[in-house]
């Protein structure tokens, strides 16, 4: 027959079971939840470039194809677009006075270079620019530091044709898109006519 003091005894060892196993669901708890944050930090685009790629498709229909089969015509609740331009001001609602746009293989321009690059090193982004076709980067300026950037897939679009080692200031940051039945090739418009985009 149990006694009294070996009853303590097994209440007090499943106590501590307990209380470790508590422990380790909660480590495990917010380990899980840290590593989510990572993948959902690192692999969800900025609104800026979600905009980009919903333009892009919408936009190179009206160029390209007006067929019922284009991606646009998945797009719910977006309005059928009146123009063919892709007006950057539209898309990035933060400050910015340049956009630069970085193709495949790089390097990143001098004027680009010479920027106050916030967390970020420009020999880093460059190795990987040289390192896999697949990257291009598009970058935002602002008074002289980079205020926004992030890599756009080539398999998403071909924005070699805007690498120009200036950038784009914000009334200039209008383009159109074609889609050449596998991706879209995105170029700037010229002459740029007052009213393709309204800032």
């Amino acid at each position: 027959m149990p006694t009294q003091e070996s009853e303590n005894m097994t209440d007090s060892s499943d106590n501590a079971i307990w209380r470790q196993g508590r422990i380790w669901i909660s480590a495990v708890a917010v380990i899980t939840a840290f590593i989510g944050w990572l993948v959902y930090d690192t692999m969800m685009a900025p609104e800026w470039m979600r905009n980009f790629s919903l333009e892009m498709t919408a936009r190179a229909t009206i160029v390209s194809d007006r067929s019922k089969e284009t991606a646009f015509s998945t797009m719910r609740g977006r309005a059928e677009p009146d123009s063919p331009y892709i007006c950057f001001t539209a898309l990035a609602a933060f400050d910015w006075d340049r956009v630069f746009f970085v193709p495949p293989g790089g390097p990143i321009s001098q004027p680009l270079a010479e920027l106050d690059w916030i967390g970020a090193e420009v020999t880093d982004l460059n190795t990987r620019l040289g390192s896999d076709p697949r990257y291009q980067l598009i970058a935002f300026e602002d008074d002289g530091v980079v205020v926004e950037h992030d890599y756009y897939f080539t398999i998403w679009a071909d924005l070699s044709a805007l690498g120009r080692p200036a950038g784009f200031g914000r009334a200039e940051a209008v383009f159109v898109a074609e889609s050449n039945g596998t991706t879209f090739i995105v170029e700037p418009i010229s002459p740029l006519s007052s009213n393709s985009c309204i800032d």
